[in-house]
């Protein structure tokens, strides 16, 4: 492996002391995570550490530090495996470091006893960004179906690249019936709400219009109205990073079915198990459709031992089928699909309670938050 785009390689001091470095290798694009120049006893030292219940993942450490649009103290751990070697460890990632991220990785072997270091060793590294050279287009609208509930509650749309802040006011129109923008159905926040990477802009009706028994609503009425067609503009003003346009404008159209006022009911779900010694999907199936952007998150595989199962999510079937396939084969054993309290349908109705439930005097509307989980076995 060749070493390169690395912003910096940290060292204790002198070049034969411990270090930790990108090797990023040109011709496969792939690169890992190196901690290494340490003594010849440290592999046979941290191999007796891990047979004793030791976890790799408690020294050598890499997440995601900044995107390139967005810093933020909650960005992900990045899933991977380790080899342990002569001198050292390196961290693999099941899938390949982004272009455009900042990556942060931290090394400390202290917790099984080596005493080389007196700080933790930390990285902060990225690959070069390069500049987009095709236009910009809409890859997603989500929800995908062309038949959405009268209290819907919200769009996401998906870009091929990262996207500008500030034209979302004059290119994201809603068409009513008559072919006219519809009037005070689109909620323009104060900042646009764009996701970490750039590509996804979430587009929100009005709640007010939405929510039963408040003002919006009993003056203006819900901002759909079942039975009729509307159409989703997303304008050829919408312009990327490199300041490329959209192409030409994008169209979604829909028609407006019942209200959906209910909980998302976890135990009418459907799920297939994979076979054990596979890289087969875990599937599970919704009687309704659900949000997007949150089956991404909300959804985690747990181990028997506890620990979060490392893999990849697709959702489809107009949001009404997750799929999980391993990065790692199956083991037989027992294993559970926790799911957060905050999953919600595309009408914000969450795990917990419908987005719009009926107020009644005295009542306490506070509610423990919550994940459900759901046990499943793999044979």
């Amino acid at each position: 492996m060749a070493t390169g785009f690395v912003s910096a390689v940290a060292k204790a001091s002198e070049t034969d002391q411990p270090s930790l470095m990108l090797d990023f290798d040109a011709i496969r694009q792939a690169g890992s995570v190196r901690a290494s120049n340490f003594d010849p006893d440290f592999a046979t030292s941290l191999r007796q550490w891990v047979q004793a219940g030791g976890k790799l993942a408690s020294i050598l450490r890499v997440k995601v530090a900044q995107t390139e649009a967005t810093a933020g103290d909650n960005l992900p751990d990045v899933f991977g495996r380790y080899e342990i070697l002569g001198d050292g460890l390196r961290f693999i990632p099941y899938f390949p470091f982004e272009r455009r991220v900042t990556y942060k990785a931290s090394f400390d072997p202290r917790p099984f006893g080596r005493r080389e270091l007196s700080e933790i060793l930390t990285l902060e590294f990225s690959l070069p960004g390069e500049p987009d050279t095709l236009p910009p287009e809409v890859t997603h609208v989500f929800p995908s179906s062309d038949h959405l509930p009268e209290n819907l509650l919200r769009f996401y749309v998906r870009f091929s690249n990262p996207m500008q802040r500030g034209r979302t006011e004059a290119e994201i129109l809603l068409l009513g019936p008559d072919g006219r923008p519809a009037a005070d159905v689109l909620y323009r926040a104060p900042v646009e709400l764009w996701d970490a990477s750039m590509r996804q802009l979430t587009i929100l009706l009005d709640p007010g219009r939405l929510k039963r028994g408040v003002g919006p609503n009993r003056e203006l009425g819900p901002p759909l109205e079942v039975g009729q067609e509307y159409m989703l503009v997303v304008g050829s003003g919408m312009v990327d990073l490199s300041g490329n346009h959209l192409p030409k404008a994008f169209h979604k159209r829909f028609r407006v079915t019942e209200a959906v006022r209910e909980h998302v009911a976890v135990e009418q779900w459907r799920i297939a198990p994979p076979a054990a010694g596979s890289r087969n999907p875990l599937v599970l199936m919704f009687p309704e459709p659900l949000d997007a952007a949150l089956l991404l998150q909300a959804i985690t595989v747990i181990s028997a031992d506890g620990q979060p199962v490392a893999g990849r999510i697709v959702v489809d079937q107009c949001e009404e089928r997750w799929s999980f396939a391993p990065a790692l084969p199956w083991n037989a054993g027992s294993y559970h699909v926790r799911v957060a309290s905050g999953l919600e349908d595309p009408c914000g109705n969450s795990v917990m309670a419908a987005f719009d439930r009926p107020l009644r005097p005295g009542s306490d509307l506070t509610y423990e938050a919550e994940r459900r989980s759901i046990q499943f076995h793999v044979a």
